[in-house]
């Protein structure tokens, strides 16, 4: 029962971060300036690899504590395994990015919204398997706990 409700709230929370985040872009978006935007960009940029180095990577490479040395190496390995995870898919889906007028992998006659969906969600893979192992990790040591708790 309580596995139901800590699905539904691990897709809650990052679904109102996101649309309060478009919100706030959609509202502002014609008296932004080209610079404002450009800095925004690049702040959201730091923020998404501040959370893979501090939320992935480094748990990751603590979970491997008893390998040692090496214990960077399943990170590494997981890291670059995503990293050509996402260019095939970058060079095999065909998807338009913003103010963009070629499109990028397979030629296809697709629809330019077609294709902007497809960016948008080519962009989503890693953030929802990032929240599938949060939620994964966050739910199995409540469940732990639980049984702690109630055992």
């Amino acid at each position: 029962m309580f596995d139901k409700y800590l699905s539904v709230l691990g897709l809650i929370i990052p679904f109102m971060g996101t649309s309060l985040g478009a919100a706030c872009v959609f509202f502002l978006k014609k008296e932004l300036g080209d610079r404002v935007q450009r800095g925004l960009t690049g702040f959201a940029s730091g923020v998404m690899v501040a959370a893979s180095v501090w939320s992935l990577l480094v748990p990751a490479i603590e979970q491997s504590e008893e390998l040692g040395k090496v214990s960077f190496l399943p990170a590494v390995i997981g890291f670059m395994l995503g990293v050509f995870f996402l260019l095939i898919l970058d060079s095999t889906i065909p998807h338009l990015h913003m103010h963009a007028e070629k499109a990028e992998g397979h030629k296809s006659k697709l629809k330019k919204t077609t294709m902007m969906v497809l960016a948008v969600t080519l962009h989503n893979i890693p953030e929802g398997m990032a929240v599938g192992v949060i939620m994964f990790s966050i739910g199995f040591v409540i469940m732990m706990a639980l049984d702690v708790a109630l055992g």
